[in-house]
């Protein structure tokens, strides 16, 4: 069944989603640091999120969200940090948000298979922004 939502539902949604993803990766008494990182044009890059370890009195990566901008939308990709390997593993997720129209977006999530050798799409939205009220008003 295609939905069709508005933006702010849509926003809602994925605030959502990202407050929960931080939320089951660390305890209620965890310590958490966002660091933000923008390319050249002002937009932002990585969101890297860092974990307090009371143990070694530092701050330990946890996880990053990474956007790739194309010329109609771009990408979010979820990737989780690999202590052994001291780097980001592939991307666990990845959400495309691609413009089709004016004021029309559509959503795409996919995630990492079990075997990591593919993803595969879990959900797909579609984002419509309200009309201009004022366009609509007779004067």
């Amino acid at each position: 069944m295609k939905a069709i939502i508005t933006a702010v539902m849509v926003l809602t949604m994925c605030l959502t989603t990202v407050n929960s993803y931080a939320a089951d990766n660390q305890s209620d008494t965890q310590k958490v640091e966002y660091r933000y990182e923008y390319d050249e044009q002002g937009r932002l890059a990585n969101k890297e999120m860092l974990s307090w370890d009371e143990a070694k009195k530092d701050w330990q990566k946890s996880s990053r969200l990474s956007y790739k901008y194309y010329k109609n939308g771009y990408n979010v990709e979820v990737s989780q940090w690999n202590a052994d390997k001291q780097a980001y593993d592939l991307p666990s997720e990845v959400t495309l948000y691609r413009s089709q129209a004016p004021n029309l977006t559509t959503v795409k999530t996919y995630k990492m298979n079990e075997t990591h050798d593919n993803m595969y799409l879990t959900s797909r939205t579609v984002m419509m922004e309200p009309l201009d009220t004022d366009l609509l008003a007779v004067k």
